[in-house]
């Protein structure tokens, strides 16, 4: 056998114990072949977060926890104020203009605004209220409003039932006058509307009135 022929065999016998040994390495004590993960250049999906639309009036979490609310006499100072007449303003927006445009459409004479009054005081005599869907009209109206007012009554503790009542009704009062304001002269039938609106709005807080009056003589 020549040099040549065993230098050959024994580098093919090295050869072979180095692919053996790579084999072994890979595969571990099982014999089996790890798979190796490929890497992946695909784009993260991300999710995007989705914005919920706000309240027009937001409320703080502690003022929602009746319980940190409780006895607390400094909740009524951090009442957004300007937020509630602007949704009690907003709300007989919405009323007066359901009224206004159909009136307006129909050339029905209007009366013209003034600013000495929170009432439409040039409405001739025996007007009827404009005709709006139920929803919009001077009862169901005048209830959310005064709905909306009481249901900040947790954030005053300090407060009376009558001393809460009598501090929102001027609110809301100003909350008319801005609603007035904005919308100027009305159409007789509009203006009758907003009239019966806001005496119902006032009749419902009397009524609040009289029912804490009771409530506190029987305590």
């Amino acid at each position: 056998m020549s040099v040549n022929t065993v230098s050959t065999a024994n580098s093919a016998n090295n050869a072979n114990s180095s692919a053996s040994a790579n084999k072994s390495d890979k595969t571990g004590k099982t014999g089996k072949h790890e798979t190796a993960t490929a890497p992946s250049y695909a784009p993260e999906k991300k999710t995007e977060a989705i914005e919920t639309p706000k309240d027009t009036v937001e409320i703080s979490e502690a003022a929602l926890d009746s319980e940190k609310v409780k006895g607390n006499k400094d909740y009524w100072k951090d009442f957004d104020m300007d937020a509630f007449q602007t949704e009690i303003r907003n709300t007989l927006m919405a009323s007066i203009n359901q009224s206004k445009k159909t009136l307006q459409d129909a050339g029905i004479e209007f009366v013209k605004y003034d600013e000495d009054s929170i009432l439409y005081s040039g409405v001739p005599k025996d007007t009827k209220a404009a005709e709006v869907p139920e929803y919009w009209n001077a009862e169901n109206t005048s209830q959310r409003i005064v709905d909306f007012a009481m249901s900040f009554r947790s954030m005053a503790p300090e407060l009376s039932d009558e001393e809460y009542i009598e501090q929102v009704r001027k609110s809301v009062q100003l909350g008319y006058k801005l609603a007035k304001k904005d919308v100027g002269s009305m159409p007789g039938p509009s203006a009758q509307l907003f009239n019966d609106t806001y005496n119902l709005t006032m009749k419902k807080f009397d009524d609040l009135v009289e029912q804490a009056k009771k409530k506190s003589g029987e305590a």
